[in-house]
């Protein structure tokens, strides 16, 4: 397969090391949402035993997931229907996704639905409780849209704080077992200046949080 081109790697070529290692080993049957060019698929096909199934937006992934997953569907994530007769999934990944959506809590619901008794979600979603992002609006009043991803990404339709994720996904039926965190990184001075802010609230430098969570036992009954 030839190389990824350059002006696609920010949205579909990235190898997310960090949201694969949440994927637990026993996972038998993984769905990448969002899968891109299949950056997380090739992780998981060097670690993991998993089948694996994507859903990917750009038509253009086609030849990059043909021989890497079992299965891909191309379309919106919120308009795609697996069939019935496809299996249910020990694992789903929504890496960098659910902003993107219209309507991201009737779609992480609906998903929740073809997961398996004991299986997991992940997820990695922007933090907007950002400081960086919250100087700027507050003191320059900018809230500017960005063409290449970041916390502005021109493309995100909405916004999460840690309270609202957790609201998202206990709506849907999930109870988050982990969070991780990717932060902003400051030099001295800006470590020194932010302290007090950092100090009373340590998400005002986590521009990304990844989460793990798994059905409710309610909802694993069923």
């Amino acid at each position: 397969m030839s190389e990824i081109p350059k002006v696609d790697s920010v949205y579909y070529g990235g190898e997310r090391n960090d949201v694969a290692s949440l994927v637990p080993l026993d996972a038998k049957s993984v769905l990448d949402i969002g899968c891109g060019y299949g950056g997380i698929g090739r992780l998981l096909a060097k670690t993991h035993s998993a089948q694996l199934y994507g859903i990917e937006l750009n038509p253009e992934a086609t030849p990059y997931l043909e021989n890497l997953y079992h299965q891909h569907w191309i379309g919106s994530v919120e308009e795609v229907r697996i069939p019935d007769n496809v299996p249910g999934f020990d694992c789903i990944i929504f890496s960098d996704v659910l902003e993107h959506l219209v309507d991201p809590w009737g779609t992480l619901a609906h998903y929740v639905a073809r997961l398996n008794a004991g299986g997991t979600i992940i997820a990695s979603i922007p933090n907007v409780r950002n400081l960086n992002l919250l100087l700027k609006l507050i003191i320059r009043g900018e809230w500017t849209y960005l063409p290449d991803g970041g916390l502005l990404d021109k493309t995100h339709l909405r916004f999460f704080t840690r309270s609202e994720i957790e609201k998202l996904f206990n709506e849907a039926g999930l109870d988050i077992e982990y969070w991780g965190y990717n932060r902003d990184k400051y030099s001295f001075f800006r470590r020194v200046v932010t302290a007090p802010f950092r100090l009373l609230s340590p998400d005002l430098e986590v521009c990304q949080f990844l989460i793990r969570a798994h059905k409710n036992s309610k909802l694993a009954l069923r």
